[in-house]
């Protein structure tokens, strides 16, 4: 399986630094595998079990990857990594979670750590598509899958209000171009 895009993106921020990188909601574990083929130390976070389970049994093999069945908008303080790595996981959660993240990041992020989010924003081609949430703005169900559409500059000023600095921040399109279609996302790099 090929890795994202972003993936590739956030690994050339690392080149020549062997990280302890954390992704939240690993899904498939693509991007967790190759950042750890790249050398870098790796937790892997999602919350179906089924999934772990076998990425777990995969990738056994490698010992810089551990894979964890967890609801990562409710994790414990951890050691503090270098990355947290957060794609398409952000907007599958509700604003209470997100904040709870977000503040979880910060704290367990080391000195100049790197929080790296790629989302669905306001300005994504599938906003207020789909049935609206009760008493969840900009949240929808759509293709049966919960999303919550973030708003750009709230995310940027929440960020900046935990503590983070931008590094990069914009909400276009050619982050995450796929089956010929070019959708609009956000992405941003904050640095502790």
């Amino acid at each position: 399986m090929m890795p994202s895009l972003f993936a590739h993106y956030v690994a050339g921020l690392l080149k020549d630094k062997h990280a302890d990188i954390v992704e939240l909601g690993c899904g498939n574990g693509r991007d967790s595998v190759f950042f750890s083929k790249q050398g870098h130390n790796v937790d892997a976070i999602d919350q179906c079990y089924n999934e772990i389970c076998f990425l777990i049994n995969q990738y056994q093999h490698i010992d810089n990857l551990d894979f964890r069945c967890d609801d990562f908008t409710d994790l414990v303080d951890d050691e503090p990594y270098d990355v947290v790595y957060s794609r398409f996981t952000l907007h599958s959660v509700n604003k209470e979670q997100e904040t709870r993240t977000l503040e979880w990041a910060y704290r367990n992020l080391k000195k100049d750590g790197l929080l790296c989010i790629e989302v669905r924003g306001q300005k994504n081609e599938i906003y207020k598509m789909g049935e609206a949430v009760d008493n969840e703005p900009d949240a929808y169900i759509y293709d049966n899958h919960y999303r919550r559409f973030l708003n750009f500059d709230n995310l940027c000023d929440e960020l900046k209000k935990i503590g983070f600095s931008l590094d990069f921040a914009a909400e276009d399109k050619d982050f995450a171009p796929f089956n010929g279609q070019n959708e609009t996302y956000i992405r941003v790099i904050a640095r502790k």
